[in-house]
């Protein structure tokens, strides 16, 4: 990457600016947090540290975490271009890169599967941003009544990607592409990630449906 590609990521201050730390930034934390516990690792790598709020909260549950960033002002364990990473083959169980592809050009999006997929034995866990507009609906059922125990969290997404829109770089928070963006279907980034991962799970995240994760195998 060179130095310019350097100047699309968020300046260090802007990750401990309440207008960056939003409540749809923490509900992004838990599900990454939720997802790599999931796969019950031994070790993580942890891609695009941001304000290392995920990185931090897993160490705190015992992991072993290495932190890997191509910016060393955000002070990582590690500093490397997602697509030539400076670690050996399947040197961890899980590796992680949520919001962090978009930050590069899609020319870059196989390479960095690849390189992601080299390095990791288990699972792989990415986010990426979903060009869409949406209506959702959502609600909370807490029930303890009698025998009736109940708390669950439902709703529902009508969803409309901006397939004949272009991300416009300059514009939107410095993103090359995200998926539903013309030339960047589902299907197309669907396709690709299957060349390299088995598809375990996908998913919006609910209360920011714009946010879209893959939870991969590495097979």
């Amino acid at each position: 990457m060179n130095k310019n590609e350097i100047n699309f990521r968020p300046p260090r201050e802007a990750y401990y600016d309440m207008s960056y730390n939003k409540l749809h930034r923490f509900i992004l934390y838990y599900y990454q947090i939720f997802h790599v516990v999931k796969t019950k690792p031994q070790n993580v790598l942890d891609i695009g540290v941001g304000a290392k709020t995920v990185s931090d909260e897993l160490k705190k549950m015992g992991l072993d975490v290495v932190t890997c960033d191509i910016d060393p002002n955000l002070n990582p364990d590690v500093v490397a271009d997602i697509k030539n990473l400076s670690f050996k083959e399947n040197e961890f169980d899980t590796v992680m890169a949520c919001e962090v592809l978009e930050h590069l050009p899609f020319s870059d999006f196989e390479a960095s599967l690849k390189e992601l997929k080299r390095v990791a034995k288990n699972n792989v866990i990415i986010s990426i941003p979903y060009f869409s507009g949406f209506t959702q609906l959502r609600f909370r059922m807490s029930l303890n009544i009698l025998k009736l125990n109940i708390d669950r969290d439902m709703g529902a997404v009508l969803r409309l990607p901006y397939f004949f829109k272009k991300v416009d770089i300059n514009k939107n928070k410095k993103h090359y592409w995200e998926m539903g963006a013309k030339y960047y279907s589902k299907r197309k980034i669907r396709k690709i990630v299957n060349k390299y991962f088995k598809i375990k799970k996908e998913f919006y995240v609910p209360l920011s449906p714009k946010h879209y994760f893959f939870i991969l195998e590495s097979d």
